[in-house]
């Protein structure tokens, strides 16, 4: 049956969580901070545990493909990996509870960034590290997850992208997820390895540049220290670099190093993301007020860190004014390009938008004109546009849907929209641009943090695969 497979992978993805906690664990072996140490040790037992169990239970599982395991595999996977990554802050804060635990490791594996345990951690090395690092997984899967499971199923018109990856267009669900983790994998850590190396030749420390290059390629948002703040010219240069080109599509990337030849390569999607960002630059420099050749370095910076969704600024920049503050909102709404790491709506979809709306126009103009809408040379199917708009439809209904429970249980109007749209477009910082007086992500309750677990586990897998579990069609098979 299908449930026994989603076991047997969901076992799968757990053991190798459980795995990369040796390396926070031997780190605080290491630097001799004991009680974390402590707390990974308990955490490692018993994910491996339960991860074992479900590995050696069902690892005879037939190995079906069905709609059901396709979108049930990333939100169900998604929760079971949150708790893993969240085991750790649980038994290093036990008074917190499980909830909140669960909600920083939801956190962390959809790249959001934000922290309920703000000013407890700052100072544990080797749990940044795992902040980090379990970022940095997110992200990852976020890429291969995207390629393959809401490839196969047309989310938000993914169909529209075409994968150069190596095994066409017939090896669907489970088998072309592996297929891509093992392609994509070697490139992911080879971008990683570079940032790292050239922030160290920029003068920062090795730690801190393990961090940071983590933090920029997952576009997590995590700095190793004074908060989202970037400082020195050569570390703010690499870390826009390296998260404009993990805000790309990493499949491009593999046939660019690849040399393959392939339509679209340097297509839309790709010029889409550059406008936007020299867009976005322009207008914060024109808002801000400020005509020096530093504040366009620093609003370039801000306007790339947006559509990133990291929400890292540059030391020295101006304090966002109110107007550049809905600039900084619309760009990570946007965000970066659909086989990226960052949250956001992405650009293929805003990109079909923006066509569809130019052909409206030109119909008004040229009523009987006959006129078909192509993007990177396809033809763009009614499918895919009803795709984009449930997409579109489900994106702003869960926003407000959250908002409005986020101020039934008692949270202010501005902070719940700060809470809600920090959470749907996976931008921990964003909170703070749109209410500047937002108080941060700790001291909310269980209720609080299950309500924006939900909306990140959304802001990841997208908005109609998860309205797809309402739908009686599926049950009914």
């Amino acid at each position: 049956m299908w449930t026994s497979r989603l076991f047997f992978l969901i076992g799968c993805w757990t053991i190798i969580l459980a795995l990369l906690q040796f390396i926070p664990f031997f780190t605080a072996l290491y630097i001799g901070e004991s009680e974390v140490a402590a707390s990974f040790f308990a955490s490692i037992a018993i994910v491996m545990l339960v991860g074992g169990s479900l590995y050696l239970g069902f690892r005879s599982s037939e190995r079906v493909r069905v709609r059901k395991l396709t979108i049930l595999l990333p939100l169900v996977g998604g929760v079971c990996l949150a708790f893993a990554a969240g085991l750790p802050f649980f038994f290093l804060f036990p008074d917190a509870g499980l909830v909140t635990a669960f909600y920083e490791g939801m956190s962390l594996i959809t790249t959001t960034g934000a922290s309920a345990y703000e000013g407890a951690v700052e100072d544990m090395k080797a749990l940044q590290l795992w902040r980090l690092l379990a970022s940095w997984v997110g992200g990852f899967m976020s890429i291969c997850i995207t390629l393959s499971l809401l490839t196969a199923l047309n989310s938000g018109g993914l169909q529209l992208h075409r994968s150069p990856l190596p095994y066409g267009d017939s090896d669907k669900g489970y088998p072309r997820l592996r297929s891509t983790a093992q392609t994509l994998l070697p490139l992911y850590l080879l971008v990683t390895s570079l940032c790292c190396l050239m922030l160290m030749l920029g003068g920062e420390s090795f730690g801190d540049s393990v961090m940071l290059a983590l933090a920029s390629v997952s576009t997590t948002g995590i700095a190793p220290r004074s908060g989202y703040v970037i400082e020195g010219g050569w570390a703010q240069f690499v870390v826009m670099l390296f998260s404009l080109l993990a805000i790309m599509n990493w499949d491009m990337h593999y046939a660019r190093l690849k040399q393959l030849r392939i339509q679209g390569t340097f297509g839309t999607e790709t010029q889409s993301l550059f406008l936007v960002a020299a867009i976005g630059m322009a207008f914060l420099f024109v808002l801000g007020g400020d005509s020096r050749w530093e504040a366009l370095w620093h609003n370039a910076f801000a306007s790339v860190s947006a559509m990133a969704t990291t929400g890292f600024q540059a030391a020295g920049g101006s304090e966002v004014s109110l107007s550049s503050s809905l600039v900084v909102i619309v760009l990570t709404c946007i965000g970066g390009a659909v086989a990226g790491t960052s949250g956001g709506l992405k650009q293929l979809r805003m990109a079909v938008v923006y066509k569809l709306g130019r052909g409206e126009i030109d119909r008004l103009a040229h009523p009987h004109g006959v006129r078909t809408l192509r993007y990177d040379g396809d033809v763009v199917q009614g499918k895919d546009i009803d795709a984009i708009w449930l997409l579109l439809g489900g994106f702003v209904f869960l926003f407000v849907a959250g908002s409005l429970i986020l101020a039934i249980l008692g949270i202010s109007f501005q902070e719940t929209l700060a809470l809600s749209l920090s959470s749907l477009t996976l931008s921990a910082p964003l909170a703070s641009v749109v209410d500047p007086f937002f108080p941060g992500f700790s001291g909310l309750r269980d209720a609080d943090y299950l309500v924006l677990s939900t909306l990140m586990l959304v802001g990841r897998v997208e908005a109609s695969l998860f309205l797809a579990l309402f739908a009686k069609s599926m049950w009914r098979g």
